[in-house]
């Protein structure tokens, strides 16, 4: 993972180049707080989170930037409190709050208090914004391309709809033909069989009115 590489190597640079692309859907999709843990350990977990925090308050003139005190404090509040969000969404929470997209642009104090019960709530409000428009936006794409024609599954329901339609009308013929039967005799069945034969339409239904042979008594004089 490329920003977790830089990170680790406290690169400024190729940071600030990644820093400048991540975005919503970047963070989203990024690698959770609570994975990294379990991969690089507490200790360094706790190293990489401190890192950004010294580095976003050393952007500020402020009168009270973080200590190196208080860092490591706040990176463990973090991990804690945030254990399923990404490490791309502390990089772009503290991105925003520097940039003033975040905050109401009046208290700047740099502390534990506004960093997890402020900004970071008001960034998370954002991103699940985000993630429920890109979820409704996946979703609409899905189902357009579900109702296409050319679609797998479109074709699936459209095949079952078309086999229903058909064993639907073959069960009222079946139905129309046991009325029919019951008021004729072997001649008027072996009649009705032949014209049958010469209808295009009626020659799915031509196999049981032959079984009706079985039922209808007399002979057939040809």
């Amino acid at each position: 993972m490329q920003l977790m590489q830089c990170l680790v190597s406290q690169d400024q640079v190729e940071l600030l180049i990644l820093e400048k692309n991540i975005n919503l859907q970047n963070a989203i999709d990024g690698t959770k707080i609570k994975s990294l843990e379990k991969s690089l350990g507490e200790i360094n977990m706790v190293k990489v989170v401190t890192y950004l925090l010294m580095r976003f308050s050393e952007s500020f003139n402020v009168g009270k930037n973080i200590s190196n005190t208080q860092a490591p404090l706040i990176a463990i509040d973090i991990i804690e409190k945030y254990p399923y969000e990404t490490i791309e969404d502390v990089v772009l929470m503290l991105k925003q709050v520097r940039q003033g997209i975040i905050g109401d642009g009046k208290d700047y104090k740099l502390d534990g208090q506004n960093i997890l019960n402020k900004w970071f709530p008001e960034y998370l409000e954002k991103k699940y914004m985000e993630f429920e428009r890109l979820k409704k936006q996946e979703y609409s794409l899905i189902s357009n391309e579900i109702d296409s024609k050319n679609h797998p599954v479109a074709q699936f329901y459209e095949k079952r709809r078309i086999e229903k339609t058909r064993k639907e009308k073959e069960t009222k013929m079946h139905l129309e033909i046991d009325e029919m039967v019951k008021y004729m005799d072997r001649q008027m069945l072996e009649d009705t069989i032949s014209d049958w034969e010469k209808k295009q339409e009626m020659k799915p239904y031509m196999h049981y009115l032959i079984l009706k042979r079985r039922s209808v008594p007399g002979k057939y004089n040809p």
